[in-house]
């Protein structure tokens, strides 16, 4: 079979008809293996490592579910994308394929162009975490040589911050509807912003904390970026974009670390905001005649759990503003230990014209702090909404 760079496919299938079916759509573009048994498929998938498995469901001996358990419980084999293709289109058999781990499910007969789209989407989103994981892993050694040799060479702290900036802030944040302020507690940020069009040219942000500050903070943040700006470019949705951050950061596994997080889509066309809020200090949705609609954090952190609350908040919208902060703006604490807090935020939210809502905020967080450094990362997004 013809081999491809953009990947190898696993089609496991007893029916002979139904494996020519496959390889006719997948031949030109991937490298293809087949298996005809659950056993022999476990066997391919742990020696070969494809980079997704199309599983059929209805197989003689081990059937589809059986297979994908055993993959999903091999350290080997976990990582690898399943696809079920199968006759089956009860609503309780899809859920089952979920459940045993599976990414997708496409019913027979089989569309040609639909699966290719969702194996290309599959595969690539793969090669992502692949290719995140390995950085991360590459990163958090730089990071450990970095700090041995702060002392002895500044420069090259310099160097890397810049570079990190560079990364952090390479993309929609030039947006003519974006504002941001960011002010580190240390040389490098805890906190992550980020801004995005997808293609129907909605506005996608989000703020992120990574527990702890300083390089290995900003470090863990990185993965992060590729995917929200990779699936955000897809127009997928905001709770898809949130569980596969999610996926990506318990695949990483770095003790003690998760991700306070704020994800909102700003639809122009629709009228109207989502947000999906896990841990994030309030998010505010500011009308031009003052009225304010809060986003209160509903869910946990990223990266706590194996599976999240994906459910988001959706209202629709007039002319106005959404104000995404980290903790470090409401916890701020004048020289006599009083946090600024969230009263005098909504207050300056109130108050403010949108053109003069950042120069506010930041006019009064540095009123509040009366020369004292913040105690933690300060970080602000704003977001113009049109109705």
């Amino acid at each position: 079979m013809t081999t491809s760079s953009l990947g190898q496919l696993l089609i496991v299938d007893d029916e002979p008809i139904n494996v020519e079916i496959l390889v006719g759509i997948f031949e030109d573009d991937y490298d293809l293996i087949v298996a005809t048994e659950g056993t022999q498929a476990i066997a391919l998938a742990g020696s070969v490592h494809p980079d997704l498995i199309l599983l059929d469901v209805m197989m003689p001996g081990m059937n589809g579910y059986e297979v994908c358990l055993h993959l999903k419980e091999d350290a080997n084999t976990k990582s690898i994308p399943v696809i079920f293709v199968t006759g089956l289109g009860e609503e309780h058999a899809e859920a089952r394929g979920f459940d045993t781990g599976a990414v997708d499910y496409v019913t027979k007969p089989i569309t040609p162009a639909i699966v290719r789209r969702r194996v290309a989407s599959q595969i690539e989103l793969k090669k992502a975490r692949d290719h995140l994981a390995t950085l991360a892993k590459t990163l958090e050694h730089k990071n450990n040589e970095l700090l041995l040799l702060r002392e002895r060479d500044r420069d090259d702290m310099i160097i890397t911050n810049h570079v990190m900036n560079h990364i952090m802030h390479s993309d929609g944040l030039h947006d003519q509807d974006v504002q941001y302020y960011q002010r580190p507690a240390q040389q490098f940020n805890g906190d992550f912003i980020t801004a995005h069009r997808d293609d129907h040219g909605d506005l996608r942000i989000m703020l992120a904390d990574v527990t702890g500050h300083g390089l290995q903070a900003a470090v863990f943040l990185l993965p992060i970026f590729r995917i929200f700006r990779t699936m955000v470019k897809k127009g997928l949705l905001t709770s898809r974009i949130v569980a596969e951050i999610n996926n990506t950061i318990r695949e990483i596994h770095v003790s003690g670390r998760f991700i306070a997080a704020a994800v909102a889509h700003i639809s122009r066309r629709h009228s109207s905001i989502e947000v999906w809020n896990g841990g994030i200090a309030t998010a505010f949705y500011v009308q031009n005649n003052g009225e304010i609609h809060s986003f209160r954090s509903q869910h946990l952190p990223l990266g706590l759990a194996d599976t999240i609350d994906r459910t988001t908040e959706i209202i629709h919208t007039e002319q106005g503003a959404l104000v995404l902060c980290s903790d470090g703006l409401t916890e701020a604490e004048n020289p006599a230990g009083e946090p600024i807090g969230e009263a005098w935020l909504q207050t300056v939210l109130r108050g403010s014209p949108q053109d003069k809502l950042l120069d506010n905020l930041l006019s009064g967080l540095d009123a509040h702090l009366a020369g004292k450094a913040a105690h933690d990362d300060v970080s602000i997004l704003i977001a113009s909404v049109y109705n």
